[in-house]
């Protein structure tokens, strides 16, 4: 083909023109670079998922206004998990073997990366999950393509408790967890108890935990014990829904103690069900909607006017866990323009290779959530925000 392009000047005119039109590589569109997005698009927590489409439509038309990697598109591969770490496996393998991704975007829970990570030895396709901030579960000398870019939860819940309880004065705290999932029953039951006691803060309900279960909306026998055990202060480790209904109703049984809520209740969903109640709540997020950064603003701007077009009936403000699809998809651009990673299929495993290379050598990167790189475990190394909620919206403590 390269040959009869080459020499199509010695042939008749209108020939070599019909031949050039149907037989030239350069009059074909290139291959794209295929990237694919494991998201929660149903399950416990659909609204993240369809955020994280989003965020990461949006970085994928940035990218190509821009030439690609080096002058070939990328194309987005997005696979719904559920958030079932079965569904996950099965979609991280039909974006490995049939749609031939070069990296996968995701998961998100704690309890999926757990699981994908030895499926990622078999398929040798990187994964950057998008929080899974379950301590321990990132380690590159054993799962080698498993990456997670988030903070673990002992580092950012650690932050934002000392701060609180200093803010507070708080020497008692009673802990209330959703014990069905991973993340929170990990939070609940190990992550604050230590954070607290090298705090010297006791922990009321250690002993006989105060607990519930994904779904739940009414919390009387949850608030009951919390009225006996009188704690200086409340924490919650649940997800926003439920952390929203627990809220509302530990406020209308007349509690007024500070309330703590792990990084999973940082979203607009906790306010929006718990209303007024949510005032004053503490949390920790890895990205700030309201930083005065251009580039923060811009995004937030783009982000809210897309979700709004694409889900019409949804509280559509920006959050971390659609902002981190967004920059990961964009360092990882800037990573395969530097290896020269390409869309050749001949070429599919060693650019996946150069790609996770690129990834365990990353250097410090500035995103649009702040900085960001990856340890030499594999975890995540973010800017934290400590926030709470002031006047309905989740607002910088300091």
């Amino acid at each position: 083909m390269k040959n009869l392009c080459k020499k199509s000047g010695i042939i008749g005119v209108l020939a070599g023109f019909i031949i050039l039109m149907f037989l030239c590589p350069a009059s074909a569109e290139p291959v794209p670079i295929k990237v694919g997005l494991l998201a929660p698009m149903t399950g416990p927590s659909p609204d993240w998922g369809k955020k994280q489409i989003v965020g990461m439509e949006l970085a994928v038309e940035k990218i190509n206004l821009r030439g690609g990697v080096n002058g070939t598109p990328v194309e987005m591969y997005a696979l719904d998990t559920g958030g079932n770490p079965e569904k996950a496996i099965e979609a991280y393998r039909e974006l490995a073997d049939s749609d031939k991704v070069v990296a996968v975007i995701g998961p998100l829970f704690s309890g999926t990366f757990a699981m994908l990570r030895p499926v990622t030895n078999e398929e040798k396709v990187p994964i950057i999950a998008t929080a899974s901030a379950k301590p321990g579960l990132s380690d590159l000398k054993v799962y080698p393509y498993a990456f997670r870019m988030t903070v673990s939860s002992e580092k950012k819940e650690g932050a934002v408790a000392q701060a609180w309880v200093k803010a507070n004065n708080v020497k008692t705290v009673a802990i209330v967890y959703d014990r069905k999932n991973n993340f929170t029953r990990a939070l609940g039951d190990k992550v604050w108890p230590r954070i607290f006691k090298n705090q010297n803060v006791k922990v009321l309900d250690l002993d006989v935990p105060i607990t519930f279960e994904t779904g739940e909306k009414i919390y009387s026998e949850q608030v009951k014990k919390l009225k006996a055990l009188k704690p200086d202060g409340i924490c919650i480790a649940a997800f926003p829904f439920e952390a929203g209904y627990l809220i509302k109703e530990i406020r209308l049984a007349g509690l007024k103690q500070p309330i703590l809520g792990g990084s999973a209740t940082a979203t607009s969903t906790t306010i929006q069900v718990a209303g007024e109640a949510a005032e004053g709540m503490w949390s920790n997020a890895l990205f700030n909607a309201s930083d005065p950064n251009p580039n923060v603003s811009k995004y937030v701007k783009a982000f809210s006017k897309r979700c709004k077009e694409k889900y019409a009936d949804m509280e559509c403000e920006p959050e971390q866990f659609d902002v981190v699809v967004y920059d990961i998809l964009n360092f990882l651009v800037d990573i395969m323009k530097k290896k020269g990673v390409t869309s050749s299929p001949d070429q599919l495993q060693e650019n996946r290779n150069k790609i996770r290379a690129g990834l365990e050598g990353m250097k410090m990167w500035r995103g649009t959530a702040g900085m960001m790189a990856f340890d030499k475990k594999g975890d995540g190394i973010r800017t934290i925000h400590i926030i709470k909620v002031k006047n309905g919206k989740w607002e910088p403590v300091y």
